[in-house]
């Protein structure tokens, strides 16, 4: 449990570095590492970590009914009800004001959002991480049957997903992410300060703003080997040496990791709704300071208000409801 706790801390920071990155672009100033792209590396932090979760805890398990259907209903618990308020909440306002209050989502693409097809401004993540979902069933059932073989196809996949993504469209290096985020969970869990170290100094690196200013910046930093290798030793490392345990793993980064999913839908809507109300070209450290304050204050209340309490319900329904056909057959 130490280990997912600094997890947590990680994705709390991942979180935070997409917030720094869009209040950054709003303000047209791109200081330090945070501007120019950085908001899209937190995404590319949050899709490994993701696809390391899911490898860590499923991978090693037998590809059984039980197992398969634990597995769904757990991610459905944990990133359909938020999402689906917050679509349905931006679609009422928008039908109500005229304007996005929240998100523009309308007639023209209510249906493509609430299927997880495609998703309009930040919310765009959602449906990416949902279709892995599918593709990871395919992926576990691999596993099962055979282990090497499968490690040598995901080894091969990556590269292939990244050449073949101008062709057969981005979504493909998007998922390219979740597919080293596995492989990472089959190596070794241990790492030491040093290590750690230098994956957070290889992980600012990787920022466009810094890549650019080194010269490194060869790739697309989508595509980049750099971004690749910078979020996969990030999150091998974050597991378990000492010095992310004091960071990642204190209680106000495991609490930022807790509401990160909130921080992260909710941040863009709070920033548009501030833009209305201060001149943040006049006004930037009071911009910044209400924005923070804003998306803590609205993802600790969805948190505990929406987040929460849906996954416990949908956990506890349908688990009884298993528990009962058990008991039938």
């Amino acid at each position: 449990m130490g280990r997912l706790e600094n997890l947590d801390g990680l994705r709390g920071f991942a979180a935070m570095l997409v917030v720094a990155g869009h209040v950054c672009n709003v303000l047209g100033f791109l200081p330090g590492v945070f501007g120019d792209g950085g908001a899209q590396v937190g995404v590319q932090l949050f899709f490994c970590l993701s696809g390391f979760l899911m490898g860590m805890l499923y991978l090693n398990l037998p590809f059984g009914g039980a197992e398969v259907a634990g597995f769904y209903r757990r991610r459905i618990a944990r990133v359909f009800p938020m999402y689906l308020a917050v679509v349905l909440a931006s679609f009422v306002l928008m039908t109500i004001t005229g304007t996005p209050v929240l998100y523009a989502v309308d007639d023209s693409n209510l249906a493509a959002h609430l299927t997880f097809f495609q998703a309009t401004s930040v919310l765009w993540t959602v449906p990416i991480e949902v279709q892995f979902y599918a593709l990871f069933g395919l992926i576990w059932l691999m596993f099962s049957i055979n282990r090497l073989a499968s490690i040598l196809m995901l080894l091969t996949a990556i590269p292939l997903l990244v050449m073949m993504s101008d062709t057969f469209g981005g979504r493909l290096f998007f998922v390219s992410y979740f597919m080293v985020g596995l492989g990472v969970s089959l190596l070794p869990r241990t790492s030491s300060n040093a290590s750690f170290a230098v994956a957070v100094a290889l992980f600012f690196a990787a920022m466009p703003a810094v890549s650019k200013r080194l010269g490194i910046d060869f790739f697309d930093f989508w595509k980049s080997p750099l971004n690749f290798a910078a979020v996969a030793l990030l999150v091998k490392t974050a597991i378990s040496a000492p010095l992310a345990t004091r960071t990642l793993g204190s209680r106000p980064a495991r609490y930022l990791g807790e509401i990160s999913y909130s921080i992260y839908l909710l941040h863009w809507p709070v920033m548009a709704q501030l833009t209305r109300w201060i001149s943040y070209a006049e006004h930037p450290a009071l911009y910044t300071s209400l924005v923070l304050a804003g998306t803590l204050v609205a993802a600790t209340l969805t948190y505990y208000g929406i987040e929460k309490p849906a996954r416990r319900l949908i956990m506890t329904r349908t688990e009884r409801h298993t528990n009962q056909v058990v008991a039938i057959t």
